[in-house]
């Protein structure tokens, strides 16, 4: 008799969540547009074209960071060093020195206290660079058997912050891997650590993309990785606001699927391989409206086109960038050809 209570109850409370689920996604829900322009996001859009010489010539450009004037590129696993104007600076990562051997860039932070940049390369090695390129110092990543893979790097606080994928290997016969957010000093020093788990998105069979980023909320540091089932993301996101695990503490051991602005939630993923999983979400907190757009907003600033890669260049999440080059620039830029280099859009949020 009393088993047979205990089954009922649970059967109840199971039914009473999914219930609750359900009254979550389907009551109230805000407008969600499938369409979407960069205007309904974005206060301003300043474009950079960014200038080509015999020491510089860039095809796709990634890995985009700035420091007040400065700005940071990576290109073919090489950085390079702009100015607002997009005035070429200088090339950071060149041969090592006294050999012809290049240094190939996997990661990198700028330290703006500094003025210098953290550079990991292919070989778990670090270098360390003042802004004018100059090698101050190397080192290497401390050497933890458990380590797997490191995601992506970043300054805050003056400390370096990154997820790295550990292999758990208590139960020998199925090893396990699992994801750690690491807090370090400047020289790789571990300052402290924290097992990551998957966001509660009151659902199962949840995927997403596996290159976490740092971002930052009311001075506190979490992880963010673009979901990879953009049907459910409007839902994912009334979910988390109404179950509160927006609110970013000291220890927040989540990884969420979006970044936390002061106006937007946005969650954005482009696959070139899988186009129709390439999408930009925007919630907008002030208007409790949605925009959910495959393929990217559409550039009614400069007429580039769909916005493929909205990339974020700051740990807020309040500025974002993306780039242009070849023809899609004719319209802004007609004098530009497919041989010069791209040209560098900053977008400002609405606030």
């Amino acid at each position: 008799m009393r088993k047979t209570f205990n089954l009922l109850f649970i059967c109840l409370i199971a039914l009473y969540g999914w219930i609750g689920y359900q009254v979550i996604h389907t009551t109230d829900l805000p407008q969600c547009q499938p369409k979407g322009s960069l205007s309904d996001v974005a206060e301003e859009v300043i474009a950079i074209p960014l200038k080509t010489n015999g020491h510089c010539s860039l095809n796709k450009i990634k890995m985009i960071k700035r420091d007040r004037e400065d700005i940071f590129l990576v290109s073919d696993r090489q950085l390079y060093h702009f100015n607002s104007s997009g005035q070429f600076l200088g090339q950071i990562t060149a041969h090592l020195p006294g050999t012809r051997q290049p240094v190939e860039l996997v990661d990198y932070a700028v330290d703006p206290v500094h003025d210098r940049l953290v550079v990991i390369g292919t070989g778990h090695e670090v270098y360390y660079y003042d802004y004018d390129g100059q090698l101050l110092f190397q080192s290497i990543l401390p050497q933890d058997a458990s380590w797997k893979t490191f995601g992506h790097m970043a300054y805050y606080n003056n400390h370096l912050w990154t997820t790295i994928d550990l292999v758990n290997s208590e139960n020998k016969q199925a090893p396990s891997i699992e994801q750690w957010l690491y807090k370090f000093d400047l020289y790789f020093n571990e300052v402290g650590k924290r097992k990551l788990d998957v966001a509660d998105l009151g659902r199962m069979d949840i995927n997403y993309k596996t290159g976490t980023e740092i971002a930052v909320k009311n001075g506190h540091v979490y992880v963010q990785a673009p979901s990879l089932q953009p049907a459910h993301i409007l839902n994912d996101t009334l979910y988390l606001i109404n179950s509160n695990q927006l609110t970013i503490t000291e220890d927040y051991a989540k990884i969420l699927p979006l970044q936390i602005g002061t106006r937007f939630l946005i969650s954005t993923h482009y696959d070139p391989t899988l186009p129709e999983r390439s999408y930009t979400f925007c919630y907008d907190q002030r208007r409790t409206k949605a925009y959910h757009v495959q393929g990217g907003l559409d550039d009614n600033f400069y007429k580039t086109g769909k916005i493929l890669e909205l990339q974020s260049i700051d740990l807020q999440s309040n500025t974002y960038c993306y780039y242009k080059s070849g023809k899609e620039l004719a319209y802004s830029f007609p004098d530009l050809t497919n041989k010069d280099n791209p040209v560098l859009f900053i977008v400002k949020m609405k606030a």
